[in-house]
């Protein structure tokens, strides 16, 4: 596994619980403060107290998209500095192109190891 990082506030967003609260649950473990949050609105509305240092965002949820998320929490300068990090299973080039483009700092295609997870989070990631 990777290196120890200093701990991060970190919130996963996916419409599948399951998914969401293994992954906060694997960032726990690996000592960061993490929290799964299921769904795209609600995130917008968790964002604002949290203050997350990365979000890991899943892309296709109904109501509010992980873009819609990305681009509306990007519009706030307390998140300028955020980690956003797609999450998700599309791995086509126009979805790549779309995660570059949309505010997102990177694209990692579930399933996704342990490994790939901490490897993101680094600073010079």
């Amino acid at each position: 596994m990777a290196k120890q990082l200093p701990p991060l506030r970190i919130m996963v967003v996916d419409d599948n619980r399951d998914a969401a609260d293994l992954v906060a649950e694997f960032l726990v473990f690996s000592g960061h403060e993490a929290i799964p949050v299921y769904g795209g609105a609600e995130a917008l509305q968790v964002a604002e107290t949290f203050e997350p240092d990365v979000v890991f965002l899943d892309l296709g949820m109904p109501e509010v998209s992980g873009f819609q998320v990305a681009s509306r929490l990007r519009q706030a300068s307390k998140f300028q500095s955020t980690k956003m990090i797609a999450y998700t299973a599309w791995s086509d080039e126009l979805t790549r192109a779309k995660t570059r483009n949309g505010g997102f700092d990177h694209h990692l295609v579930k399933p996704a190891t342990l490994d790939d997870i901490l490897g993101l989070l680094g600073p010079a990631a």
